[in-house]
This record gives C-alpha cells, structure tokens and sequence, in this order.
C-alpha cells in the first residue's frame, strides 16, 4: 500500500512541477526534413545533420515545486558542431502547436546565421544569444514577424 501512494504521489507531484503543454508538443522528426531545407537556405552548412540533443545538466535555481518532484534539473540546449545541428527531440513550450513549429524555425535561424567578430561563442551565453538574435533579424528581415509571434506568446 506505501509502494501505491508513493507512485501516486509522485505521478501527482512530478505533473503538478511541469510546465509545458503536452497536447501542443511538436517532434522533431516531423519537421526535420522541411527544417533542413530551411537551414541551408538561410546559408546554414550543408554538411550538418539535424538530430535531437541530449538534455544537459544546469545549475540555474529550481522552484521549491520542482525540487519537490525532483524535475527540472536538465534542459535540451540547441547547439552545432562541425557534423550536426542539435535541436530538442521535442518542443512544448506555447499552447499552440504553430508556436511550437516555429520555435524549431527560429532555433535552425539563430544557427544558421553566420557569426561576426561580435559574438563571441561561450563567453557569455546570454549574450551570445542576444546578439545573435539581433544579428539574425537584420540579416533575415522576413524573420520578424516569426520572431514577434514567439515573444508575444
């Protein structure tokens, strides 16, 4: 019987902690191949494979909510190297799956924007990112409005 109330209890607690939207989820593998023809058009490296990242452990603070559940202690980064762009297996972030699809073309965006003197990749992760941004919509003025839609949701 304690077995039963500790499993209940956990399935309660663990989908009391998560915070996304799982009948909104947007996989991988079903934008996969139209993504790559995105990537490459917007001068991404043709050589690069697009596969799913493995989820990274972070050190940033975790609410009380999801210490308790023992979530939230891994994140699935967006990254590349020199053989594959790695994007997250899954992506639940917005209500909406459209929101979702989007994510996956502004992640492939930032990665396939060439870098200039003002990124400096690693240094500062925020930043990076910032800039990045900031160097991706003035590069691609037809991303803004895909990028406006995904900070107002």
């Amino acid at each position: 019987m304690e077995e039963r109330v500790g499993q209940a209890w956990d399935r309660f607690i663990t989908k009391l902690a998560y915070q996304g939207f799982p009948e909104a989820a947007v996989n991988l593998n079903d934008v996969k191949a139209p993504l790559g023809v995105f990537y490459r058009a917007l001068g991404g490296d043709s050589a690069l494979r697009i596969t799913a990242t493995t989820p990274t452990q972070h050190s940033a603070r975790r609410s009380w909510l999801h210490r308790v559940a023992g979530t939230g202690s891994k994140v699935e980064l967006a990254w590349y190297d020199e053989t594959c762009l790695y994007l997250p297996q899954k992506l639940d972030v917005y209500p909406e799956q459209a929101l979702n699809r989007e994510l996956y073309y502004w992640l492939a965006a930032l990665a396939g924007t060439p870098a200039t003197a003002q990124v400096h990749r690693g240094k500062n992760w925020l930043c990076d990112n910032q800039q990045r941004s900031l160097q991706t919509l003035h590069q691609f003025r037809g991303l803004r409005q895909r990028y406006q839609r995904l900070v107002a949701a």
